[in-house]
């Protein structure tokens, strides 16, 4: 799977289709390299994308007169105006560490990065965690068996 990126110059028009197509929460934001920027949070934004991911058949972009306001004030933003500090992780470093990252960071999801600060990908705390161990049940040993 792919992280959805865009770039920071992009229209609002361009970043709704975008989170519309890809159906994901978090945005990377890159430059015209493809190196990380920033990320945008689509519920850091609920005039623009409030009930898109609720599975309602509801608008496109929020409604409420509130957010129609704040939306029509921000019509001619770019992208790059939206975006929030992301939280990164090297691509060569440990589940332990990436978890530490994201834990200390209070975040959801950290961004993959190579050493030039391209976007590779995303993982969750969830995805950093070990999975918990098999719970094995000893046998009893019959007659003539041997307990291992």
């Amino acid at each position: 799977m792919t992280v959805p990126t865009i770039g920071e110059r992009a229209s609002l028009q361009h970043l709704v289709d975008v989170v519309e197509a890809s159906r994901a929460s978090h945005i990377a934001v890159v430059d015209e390299f493809g190196r990380l920027l920033g990320a945008i949070d689509t519920a850091d934004h609920p005039d623009l994308f409030g009930g898109l991911f609720g599975g309602e058949d509801g608008p496109r972009v929020a409604g409420t007169p509130r957010h129609r306001r704040r939306r029509d004030a921000r019509r001619h933003a770019a992208a790059g105006d939206l975006m929030a500090d992301a939280v990164v992780v090297g691509e060569a470093w440990s589940p332990a560490r990436a978890a530490h990252t994201l834990t200390t960071a209070g975040a959801d999801v950290a961004y993959v990065v190579d050493d030039l600060g391209c976007v590779r990908g995303t993982v969750t705390i969830r995805q950093c965690r070990p999975a918990p161990a098999a719970h094995t049940v000893p046998k009893e040993a019959g007659r003539d068996q041997v307990r291992v």
